[in-house]
């Protein structure tokens, strides 16, 4: 009976363990229902119900928004629509066991329940001709099956479940898709704590007199650089400034011939207008020209009928309509000057009735 107690005083405050596996819930025994009503009642999902994967995790402490970005790291990365998850944390990585939720449920679980997978009670039994090799490779016996795990000291980097005694060629692939994984996140954990000041001493060490002599010569010619071409930048910008002062005067030169031209055949004409008392058509357009050349605008169009003028006037830049209309109504040929924006340009046109040669001396007779 002596022999006995400690047995008793060990299992007494544990929780009553139920195993569930691809059979359905184990029933529960005669007694384990006061127990469970005492002390709750564990789960034990069998390994071969599992998905394990193995993640990276940042440096520094295990706090909530580490555990919360964890957790929905390793939901998202289960190959469950609705995953149930247990993290154990180690030192850059997270051991995460996964399991469907729906497919327990179907097996007998309840929704609300204590789980707990069976890999992470710690009670693992090895098979006596499988002890740890080299690489930390160990085949363990599960209730449903057979797992093989790679251990690097206490962390679990590996495993693998069989149904059933796995073959000499199946632990082989395990064990070298294992250790290629192992050597990877080996090299992170060595280069990761690593002080920022060690490595920035190694890259000063590695450099070599020609890295020196090429970073002198990047620091000093890169002003140099900058400054030619600034400079080049400068000079097609000046080039192309000069280019359009050249094409504007042209254009400006031809205009104002224009309008000479108007002014001359105008004054010719002016005798014509007396004897024949008709209007004079290039009066007007005359007129339109000097309005327009006065707010530097050009003429594009131009059509004088017997008693009306219309034009298109194309400005150079912004132009005031209502400075274009006191302009247009101060000559002493047009009357009733209209405005009308053109659709598909950004030119005015301009359309008014020619004032009666009588009307036009008197309006020149008063302003003089």
């Amino acid at each position: 009976m002596a022999s006995k107690a400690p047995t008793i005083l060990k299992n007494f405050p544990s929780p009553n363990r139920r195993r569930l596996g691809p059979g359905g819930l184990e029933a529960r025994s005669r007694g384990a229902f006061w127990r469970a009503l005492a002390f709750g009642e564990m789960i034990v999902i069998s390994r071969a119900l599992l998905h394990f994967e193995r993640l990276e995790r940042p440096p520094g402490a295990v706090d909530a928004r580490m555990r919360a970005a964890m957790t929905l790291m390793a939901r998202m990365r289960a190959p469950f629509e609705d995953p149930g998850l247990h993290l154990v944390w180690q030192a850059r990585h997270v051991t995460v066991w996964s399991w469907d939720k729906t497919r327990l449920a179907d097996l007998g679980a309840p929704e609300s329940g204590w789980f707990m997978p069976e890999p992470a009670l710690g009670h693992d039994r090895a098979l006596p001709d499988a002890s740890a090799s080299q690489d930390g490779f160990v085949l363990l016996q599960r209730r449903d099956g057979y797992e093989g795990q790679i251990r690097q000291g206490e962390e679990l980097v590996a495993s693998r479940f069989w149904s059933r005694s796995p073959a000499a060629d199946e632990i082989a692939r395990f064990r070298r898709s294992a250790h290629g994984a192992a050597e990877i996140h080996a090299g992170d954990d060595e280069d990761g704590p690593r002080p920022i000041l060690d490595r920035i001493r190694a890259l000063i060490a590695g450099l070599q007199p020609v890295h020196a002599a090429t970073l002198a010569l990047l620091l000093i010619g890169a002003p140099f650089l900058h400054s030619a071409g600034t400079y080049a930048r400068l000079t097609l910008g000046q080039g192309s400034a000069q280019r359009a002062l050249a094409a504007f005067a042209e254009d400006s030169a031809g205009d104002f011939g224009a309008l000479e031209r108007y002014r001359s055949q105008s004054a010719q004409l002016a005798v014509y207008r007396q004897s024949l008392e008709r209007i004079n058509p290039l009066a007007p357009a005359a007129d339109l020209a000097e309005a327009a050349g006065a707010l530097e605008a050009r003429i594009t169009l131009l059509r004088v009928e017997p008693d009306r003028v219309r034009a298109l006037i194309q400005p150079r830049g912004e132009l005031n309509p209502a400075t274009l209309a006191q302009a247009l109504e101060a000559q002493p040929t047009l009357v009733n000057v209209r405005l009308n924006r053109t659709a598909n340009s950004a030119a005015w046109e301009v359309q008014a009735e020619l004032a009666a040669p009588d009307d036009a001396a008197a309006d020149q007779e008063g302003a003089s």
